[in-house]
């Protein structure tokens, strides 16, 4: 059962007609003052090695086609919105399956994430909600001040990628490189996304020792437990 969510006083919608810039480093990402993000990041082995090659191999080929055209072409742009949309709900059908080590499966590796999450919360950023599943996290957050979502979330990465490390006993890169992330467009998107974050563990199926979510009180009306069920119909689509 997913809690009833408002929408915060600070929050805006991305304005098309207002300053934004377009981050680049594997993945096309826009960047907008004031806005709020809705991001993926998932570790190093949650994807099976033949769908990362797969997704190298089509993000070479589009990267090359965008790099191509003398001016922008709609319609090319358009399709490669499709692809990425279609890749991520991929990448999130797989790693719902729980196939790798999925060491956020434990509660206390898990509690590093959060802790890291919310280190900076007032300060850096603020969080409206996480999920942190067995391989993966999503969550809805906007950057504060002149920290821009790519440092905030490099620093979440970095911290809880060492404090794992020492915890397991163990070295070498935890999270995947890349993040999927996309700036929430509105209010009826934001409550897209927030219903997904809440949903994502009944999707998958998970018990309830086995994820960890999290809001701000400031977004929801009332304190709640998402109840695992056999079925579930999940029409809200955060991309």
């Amino acid at each position: 059962m997913s809690p009833d969510f408002i929408i915060p006083e600070a929050f805006k919608a991305f304005d098309c007609h207002g300053q934004f810039w377009n981050y680049e480093r594997n993945l096309s990402h826009w960047r907008q003052p004031g806005t709020t993000y809705f991001l993926t990041f998932r570790l190093n082995d949650s994807l099976p090695q033949e769908i990362v090659e797969e997704i190298r191999r089509e993000r070479e080929i589009w990267e090359k086609q965008l790099r191509s055209q003398s001016k922008p072409d709609e319609t090319i742009h358009d399709e490669h919105a499709a692809w990425q949309r279609r890749t991520w709900h991929k990448m999130e059908s797989v790693m719902d399956q729980c196939h790798s080590s999925c060491v956020l499966r434990n509660p206390e590796i898990r509690q590093i994430v959060a802790n890291a999450l919310l280190f900076f919360e007032g300060k850096r950023s603020t969080m409206h909600g996480f999920v942190i599943m067995p391989n993966h996290v999503h969550l809805a957050a906007m950057p504060i001040g002149n920290f821009q979502i790519e440092e905030v979330l490099k620093s979440w990465k970095g911290f809880s990628s060492r404090a794992i490390n020492k915890a397991l006993g163990q070295k070498g890169s935890l999270w995947q490189g890349d993040n999927w992330n996309r700036i929430i467009r509105d209010e009826a998107h934001w409550q897209r996304v927030m219903r997904y974050i809440s949903r994502n563990p009944e999707n998958a199926h998970l018990r309830e020792d086995e994820f960890t979510t999290w809001f701000a009180t400031s977004v929801v009306e009332r304190v709640f437990q998402p109840v695992v069920r056999e079925n579930s119909d999940f029409e809200d689509d955060p991309w």
